[in-house]
């Protein structure tokens, strides 16, 4: 197939390749609690509980120091109404790669792969989502349907993990997966009313940039009761707002208060995917053929998560303004995207087009909504 490159990050080739690397591999992610005790037969073992999938694990403390680890042999038990697998050998240690296999920019045009309507607005919006799990910022990006919101999301799901995109969050379901770099909420519309109230605290708290979150829920063997978030990420995707007037439901801007709108400086982003997927018809022949790509840009994407960038290599265009309130929530993400940006142009020209477009993007859901119906408060 001549346009197979096109396919490279296809989801059926990286499920494929996520299968084929990652069976049985667990990190330090895969903790899902503090340390326990538990008894097996007449021993007592002290350790944590790890999850992967649909399964849980116990993991010795001993064996904990070993991560990341491929696991060899294990034995399912139930313990005080609990059934996991508790680790019986010593697993393997293995290596993962963290190395500047690629250029940031050449990562890009990886993960720009696909034929799209847009492709400078494809550029920035993997240029976002790239810089969220490398980084920490807090965006929301609202497109029309068939823009391919899910499709770098998902390829960063599947081959560096750490990423949750849940949709039609709950509450529960968000506290549960906070242990990852980056989390996306995709279409919040049905939130029940205490639900709301949550969230509300919730993203008040990340959009802040707070570096601990305290859950309110109680916790349980698998969960924690206090959380990192220093370097996670939080994006919210969404359509755009007459896609929800239409149908009767709520969008965003209705369902919170300005307070949490504003920490989460919002892009509208345009076009849509042009690939014709229907013609990929060899998944294992193209992992086969590229699979020294998908190791490149695992190695890469840790390289950046692990040495993010510093400062914006290029000069900021005076058109681009943001007010002192505003610096300190979403002039902070903004900046921390131009970072990337001018990681991705080759040129100050080339930057000045990609920053300011950005910034249109911004401006442009402002445009939008004065489009829309009044925006209801209905938290207070």
């Amino acid at each position: 197939m001549d346009n197979e490159k096109e396919f490279i990050l296809h989801n059926d080739c990286i499920k494929l390749y996520n299968n084929r690397l990652y069976s049985n591999i667990f990190t330090d992610e895969n903790i899902v609690s503090k340390k326990k005790v538990i008894k097996y037969g007449s021993d007592q073992y002290y350790g944590y509980y790890m999850e992967k999938g649909r399964d849980t694990y116990f993991c010795p403390d001993l064996y904990a120091d070993l991560l990341p680890f491929k696991i060899n042999e294990t034995h399912e038990i139930d313990y005080r109404g609990d059934v996991f697998k508790i680790l019986i050998e010593v697993p393997t240690t293995i290596q993962i790669p963290t190395e500047q296999r690629l250029t940031w920019n050449k990562l890009l045009d990886v993960f720009c792969a696909f034929k799209h309507t847009n492709p400078l607005h494809q550029r920035l919006y993997n240029n976002c989502i790239l810089a969220s799990w490398v980084d920490r910022i807090n965006f929301r990006a609202s497109t029309e349907a068939g823009f391919g919101k899910d499709s770098a999301s998902g390829i960063i799901a599947e081959l560096v993990n750490s990423m949750a995109n849940i949709y039609g969050a709950s509450f529960a379901k968000l506290e549960y997966l906070l242990k990852n770099k980056l989390i996306i909420l995709n279409e919040m519309g049905n939130l029940k009313k205490d639900e709301k109230q949550q969230m509300q605290e919730f993203l008040l708290a990340v959009g802040d940039y707070s570096n601990k979150y305290v859950k309110r829920t109680r916790k349980t063997n698998l969960t924690q009761e206090e959380y990192d978030i220093s370097r996670t990420s939080l994006v919210i995707f969404s359509n755009l707002p007459h896609y929800y007037i239409n149908k009767g439901q709520e969008y965003f801007d209705q369902m919170f208060t300005e307070a949490v709108t504003d920490r989460f400086i919002p892009f509208v982003f345009e076009g849509r995917l042009a690939t014709k997927f229907g013609e990929m018809q060899d998944p294992t022949g193209i992992v086969d053929n590229y699979e020294e790509v998908y190791k490149d840009v695992i190695a890469t994407l840790n390289y950046y998560r692990e040495n993010p960038i510093t400062e914006i290599k290029y000069k900021v265009p005076d058109t681009i303004k943001f007010s002192d309130d505003q610096m300190t929530r979403a002039g902070r993400t903004f900046y921390t995207i131009l970072k990337y940006i001018g990681e991705d142009a080759e040129t100050q020209e080339e930057f000045d087009e990609m920053a300011t477009t950005l910034y249109s993007a911004y401006k442009k859901y402002g445009e939008v909504l004065k489009g829309s119906q009044p925006t209801q408060d209905i938290l207070r």
